[in-house]
Order: C-alpha cells, then structure tokens, then sequence
C-alpha cells in the first residue's frame, strides 16, 4: 500500500498512538499485545459502541504485504473487493468515513473490516515507532 501522506488519515495514526499509549499504562493491559490494543483503540470508530473487555494475547502474524484476514480466504470475491475498497476509502478519507460505510453491510464484513483495518494500523504504528 502506498506511503499513507494523506491529513486526515494522519490525524487518525496520531490520535490513535496517543490512545494506545494510554491504554498501555492501565493495569488491565499488562501483558496485552500491542495489536490487540490496537484493535481495541479502532473498535469504538468501527463499531460505533464502547470496546469490550480486553482480550488476550493473540498470535501475531506479519501482515506486512497482507491486506485481508486470513478467514476471509475461503470468501467470495465479492466479500474481499468490499473490504479491500472499505481500507482504500479509509486510507484517503479516514477512519470514521470508512467506518460509517462498513455498517452499512452485514457484520461479517465490518468484522473483516475491523480485523484488515487492525493489521494495516497495527503495522503502519509499528514502522514509525508510535507503539
């Protein structure tokens, strides 16, 4: 994906690292990775409701060239150009704006969305040393 040099989607990183970094001193985050906190940071612009109870670990993949879920590899095509266009929209206009798209199809897809969406932030935070 290319160089993300858009303004609002920078606002989102930084806004985001600031919220991550917060996260990261509550006592309920010891020990949770960095991804899972920051799929925790994006699940309220995502969902429009509070973020669950934090989750354990997960493995962490590289996501590095990797845009969509693995689950979604058994999906039709259909379902993965919809959350590829989902991140490409979130990507020029923003979370929010890609986010109130998504709700608009079924959950599966704002689920993929979350997840595919948590991958790429999860690696752009990492390159430029915000987490």
């Amino acid at each position: 994906m290319n160089q993300f040099n858009h303004n609002i989607v920078e606002q989102d990183i930084e806004r985001l690292s600031r919220e991550i970094k917060e996260r990261q001193l509550t006592v309920e985050s010891k020990g949770v990775s960095e991804r899972e906190l920051v799929k925790q940071a994006i699940y309220p612009l995502v969902k429009q409701q509070p973020a669950p109870a934090i989750q354990p670990t997960e493995p962490s993949l590289s996501t590095e060239e990797r845009v969509l879920p693995d689950y979604l590899k058994d999906s039709s095509r259909e379902i993965k150009l919809k959350v590829e266009q989902l991140i490409d929209l979130t990507f020029h206009h923003g979370i929010e704006k890609a986010a109130s798209e998504a709700r608009k199809f079924n959950p599966f897809i704002l689920d993929a969305y979350h997840d595919a969406l948590t991958d790429k932030l999860y690696e752009e935070l990492k390159k430029r040393g915000l987490i």
